[in-house]
């Protein structure tokens, strides 16, 4: 009989405290091999366009989140620009005045924004 098996075998007939070695190292008995296949994680970017609205894509490496974060990007930059025109306008009982109507018109026209939207944006 080897040492080890001598070991094991009075350990049992003991019970010496075989719960309190492995919780003092808990990685004794994975193989360092395995230790790098754990579960893959789920990342989730999400956007808040214009309206309040949540934006969220579902990501399961980093390449897909870079991916969707350039895209979502894209709309970030757009919604900061329209938010910015928007702001130059005054404001009264959460609309824009008549009169500043056809000059906003003119500067969402760019955007691809229909009539009406742009209506709902000022709040009509």
């Amino acid at each position: 009989m080897s040492k080890f098996t001598i070991e094991f075998k009075e350990s049992v007939k003991n019970g010496s405290n075989r719960l309190g070695n492995l919780m003092e190292n808990p990685y004794k008995v994975f193989a360092a091999s395995k230790m790098s296949l754990g579960k893959k994680t789920m990342c989730v970017v999400e956007f808040t366009d214009l309206f309040g609205k949540k934006h969220m894509i579902k990501c399961s490496n980093r390449k897909q989140m870079l991916e969707a974060q350039s895209f979502l990007g894209m709309f970030k930059s757009e919604s900061l620009k329209v938010k910015n025109i928007l702001a130059e306008y005054p404001i009264t009982l959460g609309r824009i005045p008549k009169k500043y109507m056809s000059e906003l018109r003119s500067e969402l026209k760019q955007f691809g924004f229909t009539y009406s939207f742009i209506n709902k944006l000022a709040g009509y």
